[in-house]
């Protein structure tokens, strides 16, 4: 029976606080559609809950490309690789 390496130290991390980010999209969605069910505004003659989900996925959208780009600046694309080049290894090869 062979036994595997011991487990190499993980390199630090930059902050990942950026991810509440993500959030933003959740109160949007759930959190203020009581207070966007009563307006009675109908901009480009579209009722306004509608218009706001319509909004909310541009705004969903912007959200999830900021954190995406932020977590590369954080290097967890490298962190992501050295995770897949570790259980590639221990598992014998590609499935």
């Amino acid at each position: 029976m062979t036994s595997l390496p011991p487990p190499e130290r993980a390199p630090a991390r930059r902050s990942t606080a950026h991810r509440w980010l993500l959030v933003i999209p959740f109160v949007w969605q759930v959190a203020l559609v009581p207070v966007v069910n009563d307006v009675r505004a109908t901009p480009l003659e579209i009722p306004f809950p509608m218009l706001w989900q319509m909004l909310g996925i541009v705004a969903t959208s912007v959200v999830i490309a900021t954190v995406v780009r932020l977590d590369r600046a954080a290097g967890v694309d490298d962190e992501e690789r050295r995770f897949e080049e570790a259980t590639e290894t221990t598992a014998g090869g590609p499935a």
